[in-house]
Parts: C-alpha cells; structure tokens; sequence
C-alpha cells in the first residue's frame, strides 16, 4: 500500500506467491516468513533458525516491484558455512565458503569469492509464481 493524500492504495496484491508444498517442515519445522518494508524497499525473508535464512529485496520502479536483490546463509547452529549476495541492479554476486571445517561460532575464516552476473532484466514481484521455485543459484 502507498500513502497518497492521506489514504492509502493498493500497489500490488499477490499472495498465492508463497505457498508452499512443505510447510509442515519435513524433519524440521517450516521456515519462517517475514515481510518488511524498510527505507522504500520490500523484504521478503524465510529464516529456518539455526540452518541459515534466504532472502529478496524488492524495489517499486517501472510500475512493479522489481528484485534488486539476494542473500542467503547456510548454517549449522551458530557457525555459518557460506553465504551469498547478490546485487541485481550492480550485477555483482558475492559468495562466501567457511574453510575452517572446526570452527566454532565467530572462529569462521571465510574465502570470499566475487563475480558478475548476466542478467537482462530484473525479475518482476508480479511475475513470481512461487518462491520456492525462484533458482538463485543460476546467478
């Protein structure tokens, strides 16, 4: 919703996006979801607590909210494996690996890995037929 002249208006409406054929967890409980708008930008965030979190930001330009960004985090416990970043707006994909297989949380030594990405197009809130679909590793 938008805040004009005091009322507010729709802006987009798209709830089926998030469905999900594994909410009951599996082994584990379902990830959690959040939505956030912060600064003019959407967050849309699943954490699964200890096992890390995945993330998209979304901008509203071109009359759509476009995907401006993404990051992730695998985790075990407190001690984070890796993690990824993607800026779709500067094309640039940032990766981090833990390569201290014993670390414990904050002993992490992380080899970090930069590299741009092609893409032609920001993906588009409205074109999104799923989350769970959405393939951030082809960036």
């Amino acid at each position: 919703m938008f805040n004009k002249n005091d009322k507010y208006e729709l802006a987009k409406k798209k709830l089926d996006c998030f469905s999900s054929e594994n909410e009951d967890g599996g082994v584990y409980y379902a990830p959690e979801l959040s939505i956030e708008i912060k600064k003019s930008n959407l967050y849309i965030s699943y954490s699964h607590g200890r096992y890390g979190y995945w993330g998209y930001t979304f901008r509203f330009q071109n009359s759509d909210f476009e995907l401006i960004g993404y990051d992730d985090s695998d985790n075990h416990g407190p001690v984070v494996n890796s993690g990824t970043s993607i800026n779709f707006s500067t094309k640039k994909k940032i990766v981090k690996v833990n390569t201290n297989e014993n670390a414990d949380s904050g002993e992490e030594l992380f080899k970090t890995t930069t590299k741009r990405i092609k893409i032609y197009r920001l993906i588009k809130f409205s074109e999104i037929k799923d989350f769970d679909e959405l393939d951030m590793s082809k960036y």
